[in-house]
């Protein structure tokens, strides 16, 4: 068997200042979770303020400022669409992960810069994209990171964690950014973007990631085999069996993109990514229309409204212990049967009532918890389709490992759902109305409902604990 290359950098003697505690697990989902809080917040700071700034800053004329702040909004999700699986393949073919998560990063400052100091609206379109692409990178390699560092038995768990953090930022970022701009104008918000983003860049440089501890670990022990034929007992899924220093890909091999599309399981879960993403994204462009019309609310009344629904996120860490507990399908089944019905149920908003607000908002709140309940399940069923494939076939992804592609692809599925979602429910709405539209999106949640059948139950694993790895850290 071929010697491992020595890693000056990983040897005893310089052992990495500590290490124990930069690779914890605990740390780990904590700088994962504000970079996806970071992100969120700095798209959602500018949505309340980017109105203002194209007519004072960049010359746009008062009636064509919806246009133009419609297609910033568009011009992000293509961005994001398109460098989800372009992303996801460069971060599994690299060595490590660090490099490309800074670089996501790095294009969210930059996109920051050009939202600061531009006076055109063509640089805020490319401030636009540059902030999407930065989505996909945060999004792919975030993810890909917390698969490697998670013991496979609390993943769901996990990723609820960082589901919550994600919603905060969202919810957060429109209110602080409109508070802080009204006080202190426009750069005072941005410097407040620029502050987090510093933040953001300490842990991100902190972190040091799982692959590269088992590669210290196995340099400290003497160990020579090759990382890709033994599998450390505490990494969890997929790519983490991967080595620092990996088998080059095989030549004239496939793309792990194409073997993934060819799993059933991974259809299925991507297809149910898309219509959550759509049910989200059409009420999001409907709803404030709704309440506007209907309650004669104002802009804060049509803003507070969401609140029921995105409370629901901080029972996430809860709905990915349930994942863990029971299983992708039963979780999975239960969210589209019950998001369904709610849907469906929202034509009994009817008159400018007290009760129908009442009812209106526990409507919107079973609908966010049936979404949340889906996300931690889905993302799980991802990951152990992966393990499924790699147990029937141990070469099927060269040696490298396919984790970031299928965050990739999951993301894809997401950002193409956002994209549909204000065309089909925007159309919809405005053509047949309210009610059509929330019949269509009920039946196509219980439509989804049903391959979730498909999906994996419970799944016993005999792993070491992550304290046992610490102890080796130690």
């Amino acid at each position: 068997m071929a010697r491992r290359q020595s890693l000056p950098f990983l040897t005893k003697e310089r052992r990495p200042w500590l290490l124990s505690l930069r690779s914890s697990q605990s740390f780990i989902i904590t700088t994962i979770s504000l970079s996806m809080f970071t992100d969120l917040f700095l798209y959602t700071m500018i949505v309340p303020i980017m109105p203002s700034a194209l007519v004072s800053r960049a010359g746009v004329n008062f009636e064509d400022r919806e246009f133009w702040n419609s297609s910033l909004l568009i011009a992000e999700a293509v961005a994001a669409l398109i460098c989800s699986p372009i992303f996801g393949y460069i971060l599994d073919v690299s060595g490590t992960r660090q490099g490309p998560y800074l670089t996501g990063l790095i294009l969210l400052f930059a996109s920051m810069v050009l939202f600061s100091i531009s006076t055109s609206v063509i640089w805020y379109v490319v401030a636009r994209i540059f902030q999407g692409a930065a989505t996909a990178m945060v999004t792919v390699a975030g993810l890909a990171i917390v698969t490697d560092a998670v013991d496979k038995r609390h993943l769901g768990q996990m990723i609820g964690w960082i589901g919550t953090a994600m919603t905060l930022g969202f919810m957060s970022g429109p209110v602080l950014g409109g508070v802080v701009y009204s006080i202190g104008g426009f750069h005072a918000a941005f410097g407040m973007g620029f502050a987090l983003i510093v933040l953001d860049l300490g842990l991100r440089l902190a972190v040091i990631e799982k692959r590269v501890v088992e590669s210290w670990i196995s340099s400290e022990n003497g160990i020579e085999d090759s990382f890709a034929d033994e599998d450390y007992p505490d990494h969890g899924y997929g790519a983490t069996s991967s080595p620092l220093l990996s088998k080059p890909l095989r030549s004239g091999g496939e793309f792990a993109l194409f073997q993934l599309l060819r799993r059933p399981t991974i259809l299925i879960v991507l297809w149910a990514v898309t219509v959550s993403a759509i049910v989200t994204s059409a009420l999001d462009v409907t709803l404030t229309i709704f309440v506007e019309d209907l309650f004669k609310w104002d802009v804060l009344g049509a803003g507070l409204i969401f609140i029921p629904g995105a409370s629901a996120a901080i029972l996430q860490p809860f709905f990915g212990y349930l994942t863990d507990r029971f299983g992708s399908r039963i979780i999975a089944f239960v969210s589209f049967l019950a998001l369904a019905p709610a849907l469906i149920l929202l034509r009994l908003v009817e008159e400018n009532t007290f009760s129908h607000k009442t009812i209106l908002c526990i409507i919107l709140a079973i609908i966010g918890m049936s979404v949340d309940l889906s996300e931690p399940a889905l993302l799980v069923e991802l990951q152990r389709a992966l393990d499924d494939m790699e147990e029937e076939d141990p070469s099927v992804f060269t040696g490298k490992g396919a984790i970031a592609q299928a965050f990739g692809l999951q993301s894809m599925a997401h950002f193409g759902g956002f994209a549909l979602g204000p065309i089909i429910g925007g159309f919809v709405s405005v053509q047949y109305g309210w009610n059509l539209m929330t019949l269509l999106l009920g039946l196509l949640s219980f439509i989804t409902a049903v391959p979730m059948l498909r999906l994996s139950g419970p799944v016993v694993y005999d792993r070491v604990s992550d304290a046992e790895r610490s102890r080796l850290i130690d």
